[in-house]
């Protein structure tokens, strides 16, 4: 399989310059590589989540390759696509789901068509939701909050059309076969909406997303509530990201918040805090009934065209969540710290 990824993303970089040279230079190519190094004071033994509650970081005391990403698009002029070609633990823990291993490789894979007003996508996308995406060097944080990583889906597969309503303000619609799935698993379908708005200084996201997410027997609509806003005022950024979410088959309910500020800083630095909470008083959404809460401390500076960040986190909980030295979950608290390298092309 890994022989599979590597080659098909060499053939992903050696197509695109050959199509360029014999036709318009319109097909882009970008992408990156993201690694990190960090600790975790609990100390945990070598496994597959040292650090727990983590999305994307969950080893300690390594030298990881997190995320290769490269992607290929060509705008719709009439009909356009876009590639997102992936490997690394990242690709294997978006793809969580049983049977979703085999799609790992494209993280996204859609086609973009216009149809009068609208822009309309139709194959698998990243959503929509939420206030941070996979890739870590477009988030202010090297890590992700709590909300990111248990409050709402990180992709799905269907058809989503957006239009402009004028004046800086957005919307979008979309059919999908679900949370986090390629293939459709219980033959029923999600459908989500969303209101924006974008200015220089404000920016407002509005998401609601519903659907049968249950396996016959059990049913029951799946939904959440996504809200987003962001504010500039010269070199600090502040935000807040708020998610309610209610699953009817589980009879379970959960609730996240996450706050930012973002102060930049002389020769491109930056200083970044976050703090979020989850309630997952059902533990429906971590398998414990309990709440969470983190706060992280990132600096970060520029390399050339990489960027490095380093990251102090500070996690919590109610109830005995977090592993010792043994491997137990016995500890209410994880100390974290990680230096992180991403190089973009």
């Amino acid at each position: 399989m890994r022989r599979f990824v590597f080659g098909a993303l060499m053939c992903a970089l050696w197509a695109v310059p050959a199509v360029q040279t014999t036709a318009e230079p319109k097909v882009q190519l970008s992408g990156l590589l993201d690694t990190y190094m960090g600790y975790n004071f609990n100390n945990p033994p070598t496994g597959a989540n040292q650090n727990i509650v983590r999305a994307f970081d969950q080893k300690s005391g390594s030298l990881e390759l997190s995320l290769l990403e490269v992607n290929i698009t060509q705008p719709a002029e009439p009909v356009g696509f876009t590639l997102t070609l992936t490997t690394g633990r990242t690709a294997d823990l978006v793809h969580y789901n049983l049977s979703e291993d085999r799609y790992k490789l494209f993280q996204q894979a859609f086609i973009t068509t216009q149809a009068g007003a609208w822009t309309v996508d139709i194959g698998k996308f990243v959503t929509a939701l939420g206030a941070e995406v996979i890739e870590s060097a477009s988030n202010d944080n090297y890590s992700r909050s709590l909300p990111f990583v248990y409050a709402i889906p990180f992709y799905h597969t269907g058809i989503r059309g957006t239009t402009s309503l004028g004046s800086g303000w957005g919307f979008q619609a979309m059919v999908v076969n679900g949370w986090d799935i390629t293939e459709e698993n219980n033959g029923k379908k999600s459908i989500h909406a969303a209101l924006t708005y974008s200015s220089d200084r404000l920016s407002f996201v509005q998401n609601v997303i519903t659907g049968d997410e249950a396996i016959s027997p059990a049913s029951g609509a799946r939904t959440v509530f996504d809200t987003v806003l962001f504010y500039k005022a010269g070199d600090d950024k502040y935000g807040i990201n708020f998610d309610y979410g209610e699953d009817k088959s589980a009879s379970a309910k959960w609730t996240g918040y996450a706050l930012y500020y973002r102060r930049a800083l002389a020769n491109d630095r930056a200083l970044a805090l976050r703090y979020s909470c989850l309630d997952d008083k059902d533990g429906f959404r971590t398998g414990v009934a309990q709440r969470l809460s983190e706060f992280t401390i990132t600096y970060e500076y520029p390399i050339g065209s990489s960027l490095s960040r380093f990251e102090v986190r500070f996690d919590s909980s109610n109830q005995p969540f977090f592993l010792d030295g043994g491997g137990a979950a016995t500890k209410k608290q994880q100390v974290t710290v990680v230096y992180s390298q991403v190089f973009r092309f």
